[in-house]
């Protein structure tokens, strides 16, 4: 029968054979999981890209839009100020008319 030494040594290499073949064995899920963590935040860093670049767009577009709003607006400005201008003639013309009209009136009575 073996010795106390000899049996401790057998049930060590025993063990350490059992931990290396379970360690063996979690091996390839860790390996896995970090692979999965890899692949997705690559995609997350390129949705984050994607995303920026939509931005970026969408603000070139929003600046131009607002341009061209701002120019129409003062395209209204140079009417309006057109049509008062109109306006203050035709008061001008309608005053003259209404003084004549009351001389006419005087003249009549």
């Amino acid at each position: 029968m073996p010795d106390d030494d000899t049996a401790h040594t057998i049930n060590a290499t025993k063990a350490w054979g059992y931990a290396k073949d379970v360690l063996s064995i979690a091996v390839i899920p860790l390996v896995i999981w970090g692979i999965k963590l890899e692949v997705g935040n690559a995609q997350r860093d390129l949705k984050i890209d994607r995303l920026q670049e939509d931005n970026r767009n969408l603000k070139a577009d929003d600046i131009a839009r607002l341009e061209r709003r701002i120019d129409d607006n003062a395209d209204i400005d140079d009417k309006v100020q057109a049509l008062a201008l109109k306006q203050a003639t035709f008061e001008g013309k309608l005053d003259t008319a209404l003084g004549r009209m009351d001389e006419i009136k005087a003249l009549l009575r």
